[in-house]
């Protein structure tokens, strides 16, 4: 498993770069709105770091140790000084109320336990605060869903962990945030498919 995450971390920007002028607008919609202390959970190779506001304080979680390494070379290049913390999300390891912001972009599909991340993130936040997210997500159309069934365990090994077919508009929904503004929509990878998508934020 070490091996294929170290592969998946190597070749994970180059395998973006096709979708990635796609996903920008959604970074913006997300990242671009965080204020204040902003936790991301899941950062990856630090897509969304051009995107946060300058005067916003990064902190990231980030289980991967490749990944981490991507993470800090992509922070020193944008001179961005950012705390990063390699722990996973389902236990976040900061007390209640402790961010402004959370974001999660296309990192919910990869976690082990998506519900306990969301109520984690809503944990963390302070009154006011919000979580912004970007995923892609089940198809609502059942032929969409048979496929995503089928092809899921082929894509979760080739990916190393990416699911394509949860809820996660319902887990968001029903996680107790006190408002939930979502919109759905399908994007384009420039195959003869679209993938299902959300992007949004979640108040407390």
């Amino acid at each position: 498993m070490s091996i294929s995450k170290w592969l998946f971390a190597v070749w994970y920007d180059l395998l973006n770069a096709g979708v990635e002028g796609r996903v920008i607008p959604y970074r913006k919609e997300t990242a671009g709105r965080t204020w204040g202390d902003v936790l991301e959970i899941g950062g990856g190779t630090g897509a969304n770091i051009p995107y946060f506001p300058a005067d916003t304080s990064l902190t990231f979680i980030e289980p991967d140790k490749y990944m981490v390494k991507k993470l800090m070379r992509t922070a020193s290049k944008l001179a961005r000084d950012v705390t990063i913390v390699q722990e996973t999300g389902e236990t976040l390891p900061f007390p209640n109320e402790s961010f402004d912001c959370v974001i999660t972009t296309l990192v919910l599909c990869m976690v082990s336990d998506h519900d306990s991340v969301i109520r984690e993130a809503r944990r963390v936040l302070r009154p006011g605060g919000a979580l912004f997210f970007y995923e892609h997500v089940v198809s609502p159309r059942r032929a969409g869903h048979w496929w995503q069934n089928k092809l899921n365990p082929t894509w979760k090994f080739l990916t190393t962990g990416c699911n394509l077919n949860r809820d996660l508009t319902a887990s968001i929904r029903n996680a107790g945030f006190k408002e939930v503004e979502l919109r759905s929509f399908d994007l384009s990878v420039g195959l003869p498919v679209t993938i299902p998508n959300i992007v949004g934020v979640a108040r407390v």
